[in-house]
Parts: C-alpha cells; structure tokens; sequence
C-alpha cells in the first residue's frame, strides 16, 4: 500500500518553495472569520505535532511552547492537542513508546485546564515491519493511544461556552502503513452528532480534510498520495458544509495554509515542533495557534513561541 511518509514531506519540502499555501502572505495574525472589536469570552490553543522524544531538545521545546501558550492574560481555557505527541511509534516497541509519552506527559503534567486530544499518525504503535510487536498485542495500532488518554475511541466531541468542538480521527490503517480516511460509521456519527447541535462549531483534525501542499509543492500530475490529505474528503465535506461549522484545524504538515470553501475555513496549522525540531519548516517558524472567541465571532493566530534549536539539531536534515 502506497502511503505518506515523514521522508517523503521532508523531501517535498526541499523542492524550493519558501512558503505554502494560501498563507504564505499571513504567517503574522491568521485569516479571520469575524473580526474581534473586543476582548474575547475564551480562548483556546491548538498545539500540533510537538514529535517528542528527549532528543534535541525536544521535550524543553514542547515544555516551552506550553508554558507561552498558558503564560498570558487571558490564558486558554483548554488546550487542544493537534496529534503526534510522541515523535513516532510507528516502528517502535512498548518501552521506548512509553519513554516517548513520559517526556509528553511529564510537559503538561503541571497544565491545570482540560486537555483535548487527537490521534497522529505517529501515536500509532507498532504497525511499522520494523516494529518487533504483532497485531494481537493488546496495545498495537491506536489501542496504545487510547488506553493512554483513557478514551473509548479516538473521536468525540464536547461544548464550551456556547461552541461545539468536534475531535475527528483521520486515521486508517493499512497493514504496515496508514492513509487519511474518516470511516463510514464515523461519517454517520459526525452528521448525527453536528444535526443535534445549536452552537457553531470548531473542528480539529489530525490529517487535514483538505490541503493544497501538494499544489504547491509539485502539481497534481501524480496525485495526491493517501497519507498527506483525507482520501475520501468528498465523502466528509457535505456533512461539515450542512452544518454551521466555522472552522476546521488540522497538522500534519508543519505548514500554515488556509482557505474558505462554502463558509468554512480549512486551516492546516504550522507544528510546535517546526521541522522535527531541526528549526524552521519551509518558513514556518516552531509555532501553534490560538483561537480566540466572542459571541459566535472566532480568530485564529499562529504564534511563533520563540524556540531556538540546539546547534547540533541544525548539522543534517533528517532522512
């Protein structure tokens, strides 16, 4: 099964393009739905794909980028995890996954406001040939990160001060590999579960339901590969667009780009972890967002948290 790989976004990244995306021209305050005239009810930070490990000083980036997020006058009054805490067990065994999630978890283990969580393709465990597990192990594939964050399944949805939040998970397992996909039942679910709902709505996703990286990147003559967008996005799109749905967020990329289609911003978000934590992604500083809310009116800003990565982190790009 073809599927997309952290070498295969790297290599991508290397084709010379300085910036992605509709926002290439707005890395500063991102687009906004409504203008704010006043000081927001709440605010929330979305903070993706931190790739934690202990190496390069990766679990005092993720320590750093929380603590600015949280460090403000009106801090945010939950975070949301955008997927891939870990920097990957894919590949891995128990030990070094649970070495992994320790150094995550010991960085937000101070946080006093609710954390909200979605599924990366790198909290996936052991599905890799590389990996010494085997499918029968009561922790393969998402089971680890479910047991983890002690969730049922890795999408659900919760209310916030008259907002409804929507956690997708865009993950489907192939043999050794993944692709982005929202399965039928869960297509049912998110219809059933928008349709009941008064309230505009934020959606956060792991692998985006919609990106242009490839556009810009290379063209369209090889299409789109499975693991860099949702395949079956034309399956999800009319639900969102039935509904109020205000905004949906995604990671994955460690690029910002961001557009409007039928009244709902598609935002794929820049990473805390920039370029796995080897500095800047193609212009994109180390970064995560903060939305901020009034009324039924929402902004959103991509915050560069101000990390400088170790000397030795800049030497090589990673393969």
């Amino acid at each position: 099964m073809a599927h997309f790989t952290r070498r295969d976004v790297l290599r991508l990244g290397s084709l010379g393009v300085g910036a992605l995306g509709l926002s290439a021209c707005r890395q500063g305050p991102a687009a906004t739905i409504e203008p704010l005239t006043q000081p927001p009810d709440f605010t929330v930070a979305f903070l993706t794909d931190s790739h934690v490990d202990g190496e390069l000083g990766s679990a005092e980036g993720f320590r750093k980028a929380v603590r600015h997020a949280l460090d403000v006058q009106q801090p945010p009054e939950f975070l949301l995890m955008g997927g891939d805490q870990p920097m990957d067990i894919l590949a891995t065994g128990i030990d070094e996954a649970d070495a992994q999630f320790r150094l995550w978890d010991a960085a937000v283990e101070d946080v006093a406001q609710d954390i909200h969580v979605c599924l990366g393709n790198h909290d996936i465990l052991g599905i890799s040939d590389e990996s010494p597990l085997t499918a029968d192990h009561p922790k393969y594939g998402k089971n680890y990160f479910l047991q983890h964050f002690g969730l049922e399944r890795a999408y659900y949805s919760f209310d916030h001060e008259g907002w409804h939040f929507v956690v997708l998970d865009s993950l489907a397992i192939e043999g050794s590999g993944y692709k982005g996909w929202i399965d039928e039942e869960q297509i049912a679910w998110l219809d059933d579960d928008l349709s009941a709902s008064d309230k505009p709505t934020v959606i956060a996703t792991h692998i985006p339901i919609f990106s242009n990286f490839i556009e810009y990147m290379r063209g369209t003559a090889e299409g789109i590969p499975g693991g860099v967008a949702v395949v079956n996005s034309h399956e999800v799109a009319p639900v969102i667009e039935k509904h109020d749905v205000r905004l949906v967020l995604a990671g994955h990329l460690h690029i910002n780009e961001s557009f409007l289609y039928k009244g709902t911003e598609y935002a794929n978000v820049g990473a805390v972890s920039g370029n796995w934590w080897r500095g800047e992604r193609n212009g994109f500083q180390e970064g995560y967002t903060r939305l901020s809310f009034r009324g039924d009116a929402l902004t959103k800003e991509y915050i560069d948290y101000g990390w400088e990565p170790p000397p030795e982190a800049l030497e090589e790009t990673p393969a």
